[in-house]
């Protein structure tokens, strides 16, 4: 499947609906990834207008590709259960095979399902098994963290954190436990600091109907979080790491699954 064939109001609730359903069998899981990011900025109008870019300007819409989930390893046959056998999905049994203790593929009928246990395992890890608090999405913390740890990542991921910072300035976040990624860890660091930068780039390729208001907000907050990259605590590790650069590779290459 290359996108979801559900109008957006529709998938969201289908969306909910699966995480209560698995809430009600005693198994956690919140949304992640561009999705969870929308759910989250969904009511916030600068932001919805601006994540309605990321597939481009000339005719701006809410699309989705998949549906990404956060849960715990030791539920993933439960998962199995709830997806294969109470509801008859589908599912991609190479992939569970071959990545079944970290990543599941499962197939709805109208969209496809990404189940990450345990780890956010992109370009950097983003440990998630004690993150699956009450509600519908991961953390926004984490929604970001998820985001900004791409590396190289696409224009739609770009205007991804440029919708989230235009609804979730830094003060609504815990910087500390943000402080506690980028300290230690140079090579998330460093990605993040670029994928900022980037995301800054992109407000000046909106179109003409977003103000400057608009855009200098953006700009504020993604500065905002850019600044907390430069001011967190490093640790010895960070140090140690920054002092080899980028002679030695210092993310994760990820092939697409699917």
């Amino acid at each position: 499947m290359t996108e979801v064939r559900l109008p957006v109001e529709t998938f969201l609730e289908e969306t909910e609906r699966l995480v209560k359903a698995g809430e009600s069998r005693g198994i956690p899981l919140r949304v992640c990834g561009s999705v969870g990011i929308y759910h989250a900025i969904r009511h916030d109008h600068l932001a919805s207008s601006l994540y309605a870019l990321r597939n481009g300007t000339e005719a701006p819409r809410i699309a989705f590709k998949d549906l990404d989930l956060a849960a715990r390893e030791k539920n993933a046959a439960a998962v199995y259960r709830l997806f294969v056998k109470d509801f008859g999905f589908q599912e991609d049994r190479e992939t569970n095979a071959l990545f079944g203790s970290f990543r599941n593929i499962y197939y709805h009928p109208e969209f496809q399902i990404d189940v990450f246990y345990d780890t956010l395992r992109f370009n950097h890890e983003i440990p998630i098994k004690d993150r699956l608090m009450p509600g519908v999405t991961l953390p926004l913390e984490d929604l970001f963290l998820g985001k900004v740890q791409i590396h190289a990542p696409p224009r739609k991921d770009l205007i991804d954190l440029a919708s989230f910072a235009a609804a979730v300035p830094l003060a609504r976040l815990d910087a500390g436990y943000l402080a506690d990624f980028f300290g230690d860890d140079w090579g998330l660091w460093y990605d993040a600091d670029l994928n900022l930068t980037a995301s800054l780039k992109t407000l000046g390729t909106l179109p003409v109907d977003f103000s400057s208001e608009d855009r200098d907000l953006v700009r504020e907050r993604l500065a905002e979080y850019q600044a907390l990259l430069h001011v967190c605590p490093k640790t010895r590790r960070w140090e140690k790491r920054r002092a080899k650069g980028v002679k030695e590779l210092w993310y994760e290459p990820v092939d697409e699954v699917r």
